[in-house]
């Protein structure tokens, strides 16, 4: 079976797909070898994300395969300033950070071997989103402004490293680039060509520092090369619905499509991802990433997430 990917966020990952996109370009990348899986919900917060989990992600029941990696990417939204023209889709620091925990312990429960990736908000060009509205803005202010996209970055980061998964802080990657504003944003917020190619390259790199590069993966059928001309169809006569052996490369894993690889004792973790470790850190109990859930109005959704084993500690 053909890993997927699933890049889930706001409109930042709904436009990847477009010309250019670090979607389509990651698609490109792994053509033939696993599936971008595109979940972009232009405008949307972490506040609202979590409302739609249950149908972004059915259980495998319910059509959800198990995916070999998710990207996580808000905080844009987030970061509106609450007093502004954007300021409905404003959500606060301390619930943002909680929103990302239960996602990452929504993502974990449901399937623990997936690698989640987080990802901060871009940078923030405040005098282009004056020019650049998308909402009617009376009062002359942007709607957002660099250093609070800084704060939210930071948080992602420290959520990350709580849940010890991944996370590309995009916020200080895309500034370290000159004219940034320009070179990277085309509106203040939403990615240039540039821009793109930065998350782009970020992803691929946390990737296959996770296994799960293209160097990892092999096709799921056998390429043309692997056709013998005076016998095409024997190619195809040890095929099976999940396993492919061809000359080109080796037997991949039934589940993930990657390089066989002998299998590690089975632990609950944030940090499980399809490749056995390179090490393991002897101190790390299983349940150091507990959820616990913040005291909020609908206690039910909230609760529906940290079922079992959970990932993050609060």
């Amino acid at each position: 079976m053909r890993p997927k990917v699933v890049l889930f966020g706001d409109s930042i990952t709904e436009e990847s797909f477009g010309d250019g996109g670090w979607g389509a370009s990651l698609a490109d990348l792994l053509r033939r070898k696993a599936d971008m899986v595109l979940r972009g919900y232009s405008g949307y917060n972490t506040r609202w994300a979590l409302k739609v989990m249950e149908r972004v992600f059915p259980a495998a029941g319910d059509g959800g395969a198990y995916p070999s990696a998710v990207t996580v990417f808000f905080g844009a939204n987030d970061a509106c300033l609450p007093a502004r023209c954007s300021g409905f889709q404003h959500v606060p620091l301390l619930e943002y950070k909680q929103n990302l925990r239960l996602i990452v312990s929504f993502l974990k429960n449901r399937w623990p071997r997936t690698v989640i990736i987080l990802i901060t908000p871009p940078p923030i060009d405040e005098e282009a989103r004056l020019r650049y509205p998308y909402i009617e803005n009376t009062i002359g202010l942007p709607e957002r402004t660099n250093e609070a996209a800084g704060t939210y970055a930071k948080a992602c980061v420290a959520v990350a490293n709580e849940c010890q998964i991944p996370a590309i802080d995009l916020w200080s990657k895309m500034q370290q680039i000159p004219n940034w504003q320009t070179e990277c944003l085309w509106d203040g917020l939403h990615l240039s060509r540039v821009g793109n190619k930065v998350v782009f390259e970020e992803v691929t790199n946390t990737l296959k520092g996770e296994g799960i590069g293209a160097e990892d993966l092999v096709v799921d059928l056998p390429l043309i090369e692997d056709v013998d001309p005076k016998k095409p169809l024997t190619a195809f006569d040890d095929q099976d619905q999940n396993a492919v052996v061809t000359r080109s490369g080796p037997k991949t894993s039934p589940i993930l499509g990657l390089k066989e690889t002998k299998p590690t004792p089975a632990a609950h973790s944030c940090r499980l991802s399809p490749m056995a470790p390179k090490t393991e850190d002897k101190n790390r109990a299983a349940s150091d990433c507990t959820v616990k859930s913040k005291e909020t109005s609908d206690v039910t959704l909230a609760n529906s997430f940290a079922v079992q084993d959970s990932y993050c500690a609060v």
